[in-house]
C-alpha cells in the first residue's frame, strides 16, 4: 500500500504523462528524452533545491513509463539488427512483463 506522499508522486507522474503525450504524441526519441531527464535529475540532486530534484524525478518516472509501455520506434532498426523482438507495445502484447 502506498503512503500519501507516494500516491502524490504517482499522481504527479500521471499529470506529467498526460502533458507529455499531448505535447509529444508518439514514442519517437523517448529513450533519448529519458536519458536527458536522468542527467537533469543527477544535476539537480547535486546542485539544486529539493523541489527541483522532485520535479526532475517526476519527469524521469514519466519518461521511464513511456519507454516501458510505448518503446521508442527510433530504435527499431537497432533492435532488428541485434535480433531483439519488437517492443511489446508494438508487437506481441502477450509477452510477459512481470518484474
Amino acid at each position: 500500500m502506498l503512503n500519501e506522499e507516494e500516491r502524490g508522486f504517482i499522481g504527479n507522474v500521471e499529470q506529467q504523462l498526460l502533458f507529455a503525450k499531448k505535447k509529444f504524441p508518439d514514442s519517437f526519441g523517448c529513450m533519448c528524452a529519458l536519458t536527458e531527464e536522468v542527467g537533469e535529475l543527477a544535476k539537480a540532486l547535486m546542485d539544486e533545491p529539493s523541489n527541483n530534484v522532485y520535479k526532475e524525478a517526476v519527469q524521469v518516472a514519466t519518461m521511464a513509463m513511456r519507454v516501458a509501455l510505448e518503446g521508442d520506434y527510433s530504435l527499431d532498426s537497432v533492435r532488428t539488427i541485434r535480433g531483439a523482438n519488437k517492443h511489446p507495445s508494438i508487437g506481441d502484447r502477450n509477452e510477459s512483463r512481470s518484474i
